[in-house]
């Protein structure tokens, strides 16, 4: 989570919020100077003092909502006792702005990110995981559970729909099951795949996930989705419908 400060004090800043990281920081004298950066730069939290009012400031906070829509604009008082979460989300209590950044760099934190949208990648520690084949699809498929167990057979029925089930053919998909294990193992996350006595699950407390943060209408997931949902697999498609349709 980065977070610019203009006109303020680093010192009052970090004394102030305590969910501020000093190295994850920036500070600037201007509006101006903190613009040219934040449009370069992913920047969570904007904070303004109070003082700065005026026609100036009206255009900073409309450039930061074109161009950076992400981007949060607090307004905080000379005694940082007060804040107005200004962009996106009109609040005027300073405890539930400091919520939202203290969630913001808590999701940050966890080691594992699952992407969905368009093509599915699972991130470690900033790093894609190497996934191919089946064994990636197994696992595309068991996440979209979000952590309830699905069957080893609706497993391999779903993604071998064109051979039929049975004793044999799932030999098949138990030498892909035992690759994702390993594949996962070489990583160091291992325990992020779940076997139970007839399926598979996720452990959700693991990972974050772009699929996970929109159903539960996050601002930013929301706007991260352009329509396109584990593009790579056929049955994908059945959930990328009933996205579209919740939207409309």
């Amino acid at each position: 989570m980065l977070v610019a400060c203009i006109g303020i004090r680093p010192e009052d800043a970090i004394a102030s919020f305590p969910a501020l990281d000093r190295n994850s920081t920036v500070f600037f004298e201007t509006l101006d100077d903190c613009l040219r950066f934040v449009k370069n730069n992913s920047v969570s939290f904007v904070l303004v003092p109070t003082y700065l009012q005026g026609e100036r400031k009206q255009d900073f906070v409309r450039q930061l909502k074109e161009h950076c829509p992400k981007t949060a604009v607090i307004d905080v008082n000379k005694e940082y006792d007060e804040a107005l979460l200004v962009q996106p989300v009109p609040n005027n209590d300073l405890t539930e702005a400091m919520k939202m950044m203290l969630s913001t760099q808590k999701r940050q934190e966890k080691e594992i990110y699952i992407h969905t949208f368009g093509r599915f990648v699972v991130f470690h520690n900033g790093q894609p995981v190497s996934l191919r084949g089946k064994a990636k699809e197994i696992l595309a498929l068991i996440v979209t559970r979000r952590g309830k167990e699905i069957s080893n057979e609706e497993i391999y029925s779903t993604i071998w729909e064109d051979r039929p089930y049975s004793n044999r053919n799932m030999i098949v998909y138990y030498n892909a099951l035992r690759r994702l294990k390993q594949s996962l193992g070489k990583e160091g996350i291992r325990e992020l795949l779940i076997s139970t006595v007839h399926g598979q699950m996720v452990n959700i407390d693991l990972f974050d996930c772009d699929y996970y943060e929109w159903l539960e209408n996050d601002e930013g997931s929301r706007a991260d989705f352009e329509g396109e949902f584990l593009s790579e697999y056929s049955w994908g498609e059945y959930i990328l419908s009933d996205m579209i349709s919740r939207i409309q």
